[in-house]
């Protein structure tokens, strides 16, 4: 066997000392939703920001847990040694019947490197109640009215302050005002310059954990009654003067 029947040959590959890590994590997402509500919309979205403290460039492992349930997303994100990134996960996860406890990570292998805890607090809503009487319910053209009634929270019947009511009148808004400490508001309003019958509601456009509800009441706009009898009783009450006067 000839001495240079084996040729020499080689390989080569380069050792990566150390990692990147993930670490100083960021995690931004709503305090409160209300059950069924989904976590993360785009309206909203949950936003994860990471450093990267480990001593190569690379990929960093990022994830976000239920820790009373299953992991709710995967990704990753590749950074430089010392920089800073941000993540923003497509979770869509409805919110349940309890407190949400979110747990976002960044990790390498099975080992984490780093974790922010976050709790979503369920809302519990509480309907509403809004009651409305026009007061007069019926006015001349341009005359003055007021919406008067009071809103209450319907599981107790207490009266909710501090709360702002919208006035409307054919659907466009007409005026507004605050509820006060019982409830009870009381919001003026000028009358249109046309005769006719017209739709009016107040309504309570709802604010966490109160929700909303409305009230309907009509208005009526004419010449009142009175405006037209006096002035027939005053002509008939002068031509029987003269009727009478005549007769001595």
């Amino acid at each position: 066997m000839p001495a240079n029947w084996y040729i020499p040959s080689s390989a080569s590959a380069t050792l990566v000392v150390g990692l990147a890590k993930g670490g100083a994590i960021a995690f931004r997402v709503t305090p409160a939703a209300e059950v069924g509500e989904i976590v993360g919309p785009t309206t909203d979205p949950v936003a994860i920001g990471v450093r990267n403290v480990g001593s190569v460039a690379g990929t960093i492992g990022l994830r976000i847990r239920d820790l009373d349930g299953a992991t709710v997303w995967t990704g990753s994100i590749s950074l430089d040694i010392d920089e800073f990134g941000w993540v923003y996960p497509a979770l869509n996860y409805p919110m349940p019947a309890r407190d949400l406890r979110l747990r976002a990570e960044a990790y390498h292998d099975s080992i984490v490197d780093d974790y922010t805890d976050k709790t979503i607090i369920l809302i519990v809503r509480v309907d509403t109640a809004t009651t409305l009487t026009l007061e007069p319910t019926s006015i001349e053209p341009g005359g003055i009215y007021h919406y008067k009634g009071r809103l209450t929270r319907t599981d107790t019947g207490a009266g909710l302050s501090g709360m702002e009511i919208i006035a409307r009148r054919e659907g466009a808004e007409v005026g507004s005002g605050t509820t006060g400490a019982d409830g009870n508001y009381d919001i003026p309003a000028t009358g249109p310059t046309t005769a006719g019958s017209f739709s009016c509601q107040a309504v309570f456009q709802g604010v966490v954990p109160f929700a909303a509800s409305s009230a309907d009441a009509r208005l009526g706009v004419s010449l009142l009654a009175a405006q037209v009898v006096w002035p027939l009783v005053a002509a008939t009450l002068g031509l029987s003067l003269v009727v009478f006067g005549l007769s001595k």
